[in-house]
């Protein structure tokens, strides 16, 4: 009797270990996963952000009449995105920069608050525009430019600043077979002096500041010259932080919500 028992447990023992072991189910394979950059940006609550200076330099100080309306739309759209990514109790960390803002991207920022240029997809992802801008070709308002041909064999003066605006005139104009002379001003607060003293017919600078100067300093935009809407830049590594930060952009554009930052900004906004 006992002999049999301990026979059947043998045979057991030795049928238990022929088995083969289960498959692993999908859960228990993507347990060990690496979080995504987009879990780990919201694992840690805050977003960082590549944004243009609180002021400029001293040599700019008054070269940008629409800086700090700038700033501050931007930093009104970065904390509409951080709340619509991260929650309620999203932060944001503000990481100031001169002219390139891509830059901060290698310096650890998550987004950066930026324009779309031709170069801007080669260094990073970009979202949808969410409000559009140019370079212009701006004159007098009641002055001898009326339409572009009428700057020929004439000086233009060009607002030096970030965007690269002379490089963007000469362009302009070449593709066109007009002549200019193209002299140069601090920003568009200086390129508009010009202007004013009769040193130039008309200007090439940023759409934005041109607007905001357009009515006390008597200006009229001519044409566009290249477009240059607002953007937000993110790592090429994060595309999941770059599709978070797309659909929180469309859905503030949506809702009204960057417009009405945009107002309470002072910044003459224009949907993309």
């Amino acid at each position: 009797m006992r002999a049999g028992v301990v026979a059947l447990l043998v045979g057991l023992v030795v049928a238990c270990g022929s088995a083969p072991a289960a498959p692993l189910t999908s859960s228990a394979r993507t347990t060990g996963s690496p979080a995504s950059e987009l879990d780990k940006l919201r694992a840690r609550g805050t977003l960082v952000v590549a944004i243009r200076v609180e002021a400029p330099p001293a040599n700019r100080t008054m070269g940008d009449p629409a800086h700090a309306q700038k700033r501050a739309f931007e930093i009104a759209v970065a904390n509409l995105v951080a709340t619509a990514v991260l929650g309620p109790n999203a932060r944001v960390e503000l990481r100031s920069l001169g002219g390139d803002r891509l830059a901060g991207l290698d310096q650890g920022a998550d987004i950066a608050m930026t324009v779309e240029t031709p170069t801007a997809k080669d260094r990073a992802l970009i979202s949808s525009p969410y409000a559009a801008s140019a370079v212009v070709l701006a004159a007098r308002d009641g002055g001898p430019v009326g339409g572009v041909d009428d700057v020929a064999n004439r000086s233009v003066v060009v607002a030096m600043d970030e965007l690269g605006a002379r490089d963007l005139a000469q362009s302009f104009f070449q593709q066109r077979g007009i002549s200019v002379t193209l002299d140069t001003a601090q920003g568009v607060n200086g390129a508009v002096t010009a202007l004013e003293a009769d040193r130039a017919v008309a200007l090439v600078g940023d759409g934005i500041g041109v607007n905001v100067l357009l009515t006390e300093r008597k200006l009229v935009i001519v044409s566009a010259v290249a477009s240059r809407p607002y953007v937000i830049a993110t790592r090429k590594n994060a595309p999941d932080v770059a599709a978070a930060v797309d659909a929180a952009l469309k859905a503030a554009l949506a809702s009204g919500a960057i417009r009405g930052e945009a107002a309470k900004a002072g910044f003459p906004y224009q949907a993309p």
